[in-house]
């Protein structure tokens, strides 16, 4: 089962630095990345280019692999979890469903793991 771990502030922390030391302490065994396909042809996005980017050098800093998820549609199904859940929202709502949605896109990566794979 995903849940959240922490955010991390790119103002303040170099994120490959940080992910590679959460991975280490936490003995982390794989990094999903949301990838932002295109809605109307599959086809990967200009950010997408920049997700794959931050992959490579998160995966020579951490050592460890790293898969790619669609992440389509993510925070609309945080959003619709969330408002299930009562929460209405407000100034802090962008921060709240990044991270539902980062729980959905990796709830997704793991419901499509065989079940003797899934960690």
């Amino acid at each position: 089962m995903a849940y959240g771990y922490c955010t991390i502030d790119v103002a303040k922390q170099d994120p490959v630095t940080e992910i590679a030391r959460i991975c280490d302490d936490e003995d982390v065994k794989n990094i999903v990345l949301g990838l932002p396909l295109r809605s109307d042809n599959d086809q990967e996005s200009e950010t997408a280019k920049s997700v794959r980017a931050f992959a490579e050098s998160l995966g020579a800093k951490a050592r460890i692999p790293i898969h790619f998820e669609d992440e389509r549609f993510t925070s609309f199904a945080a959003e619709q979890d969330l408002k299930a859940a009562g929460w209405k929202p407000g100034k802090d709502s962008k921060a709240l469903v990044d991270k539902a949605a980062a729980k959905v896109l990796l709830q997704d990566f793991l419901d499509k793991l065989p079940r003797e794979a899934a960690p």
